[in-house]
């Protein structure tokens, strides 16, 4: 079996089928999917360039710089009096005082629990806040993974549930 008929049948299975009668987002993904598929199997690629390929295209695509961020002029964007925004990873942002911050470099995490949902037993929520915020030096990558902080509430005062 070809890739292309391969990865037809995986989405058909996993719910995704471009051959679906209802014109809705897991027909349109399936079919958006088998038309990179098909690209870059026309391109050629094969089990040692794919994985480069992949890699690449998928930070471009997650719109994640390939480079470290350098802090230049060139890489800011004026957006009110006080605040620049960097054009090559948005999550970043400098004062007028020139110090730089990624504005989602710690979430926090807490449990929760409601009685109308899976019976009450405690489960994990994010979120992020002004205190997310953690300054930054050039040059500079963005993590793949932000940190994670537990954050203690009156009724979780602990990260271990035991």
């Amino acid at each position: 079996m070809n890739t292309l008929k391969w990865a037809e049948n995986e989405l058909r299975l996993a719910g995704y089928n471009k051959d679906d009668q209802n014109d809705g987002p897991n027909k349109w993904l399936a079919e958006n999917v088998l038309e990179l598929l098909e690209t870059m199997n026309n391109q050629g690629h094969s089990g040692s360039s794919a994985p480069f390929l992949i890699r690449l295209f998928e930070r471009l695509a997650s719109h994640k710089p390939l480079t470290p961020l350098l802090g230049n002029d060139e890489e800011w964007s004026k957006i009110d009096n006080n605040t620049w925004q960097n054009i090559r990873d948005s999550s970043v942002f400098k004062n007028e005082d020139g110090k730089a911050y990624i504005i989602d470099g710690i979430v926090f995490w807490e449990w929760y629990s409601a009685p109308t949902i899976d019976d009450g037993k405690p489960y994990k929520v994010y979120f992020t806040s002004s205190d997310s915020r953690q300054f930054i030096t050039f040059p500079w990558l963005k993590p793949d993974t932000p940190e994670y902080k537990f954050s203690p509430s009156e009724q979780f005062p602990h990260e271990d549930l035991t």
